[in-house]
């Protein structure tokens, strides 16, 4: 595995433990009484704002604004399958079904989906290594949800939204690659833009008065500096250096993360099959980047 490949896989990874860190916070925003479109919508405005000061103060503006006036139409096209989509019709999901069948669904389907739509494109069948590592992350997954409220897999709402939700985010990362987008700062900054004006819509039709304490703001800045600007930036940088199928493998992850970040910070009770599905996952990705079969092979061969 060369070094650029290696870096890649490391900002995915990266990129997984920032995402794992959204159900800690989520929780206690939900506690305090918002909705999860207000949620959904406030940290992507933060994080504009955010990353607009940053920009501001490093004088790179003009960077940015040539970038949207260049690029808009990819910033729009990702933004909606990397914001709206994922956010929206997994929050619809939510109401329909319960957590543990949503997230399996939704990464289940991103995995599937991403591999199906590569293969089409690149006009070529599914390699060995494609077929065993998705089984695999997908059983690990299974082990994870599958404990607590359960998984239900039938005919519902919940399932179809969780489908779409899972089918806009693997749209999202086969399109930041095929399309170029890159990753830096007012790569972010489009995202954040594009998706704040996707979000306000929902967020419009839910709004309501509450009353937040210093402690819900830090959590609403946590929440944005972690998964939303970190995830996103270091899922962008990772999208340059390795495969979007990469990315998605080594983003199921992110399961396991937050089962320990949920036992470390929210003292929730966590299984031994939920561990063993987490080292399936990792497996994997193990085996999806080092070509086993193929090394294998060769030895057959000889």
């Amino acid at each position: 595995m060369n070094s650029n490949k290696l870096h890649g896989i490391i900002f995915a990874l990266i990129a997984a433990i920032c995402n794992s860190s959204i159900g800690i916070f989520s929780v206690k925003l939900f506690q305090a009484g918002l909705t999860a479109n207000e949620i959904a919508f406030y940290k992507c405005l933060v994080g504009f704002l955010i990353i607009g000061l940053t920009l501001a103060i490093a004088r790179r503006w003009k960077t940015a604004f040539y970038f949207i006036k260049t690029r808009w139409r990819a910033g729009l096209v990702c933004a909606f399958f990397g914001f709206f989509i994922p956010y929206h019709f997994e929050t619809e999901a939510y109401i329909n079904d319960n957590v543990s069948t949503v997230v399996f669904v939704l990464f289940g389907s991103s995995t599937v989906f991403l591999f199906i739509l590569s293969a089409l494109v690149e006009k070529r069948f599914f390699s060995v290594q494609e077929i065993m590592a998705t089984c695999l992350s997908l059983f690990g997954l299974y082990l994870i949800f599958s404990q607590g409220q359960g998984i239900r897999i039938g005919l519902s709402k919940g399932l179809f939204f969780a489908c779409i939700a899972g089918i806009g985010y693997g749209t999202f990362l086969f399109l930041t690659k095929k399309l170029n987008f890159g990753a830096g700062l007012p790569r972010i900054f489009s995202l954040l833009f594009f998706g704040s004006l996707y979000l306000s819509l929902p967020f419009a039709s839910t709004i309501h008065p509450v009353e937040l304490g210093i402690n819900d703001f830090l959590f609403i800045i946590c929440l944005t500096i972690l998964p939303t600007i970190g995830g996103f930036w270091f899922t962008t940088k990772a999208l340059t250096m390795v495969s979007s199928q990469s990315v998605q493998l080594v983003e199921l992850s992110e399961p396991m993360f937050a089962v320990i970040f949920s036992r470390l910070f929210l003292g929730q009770y966590t299984t031994d099959l939920q561990y063993l599905g987490g080292c399936l996952i990792f497996f994997a990705i193990l085996f999806y980047e080092c070509p086993f079969t193929t090394r294998l092979s060769r030895k057959k061969s000889h």
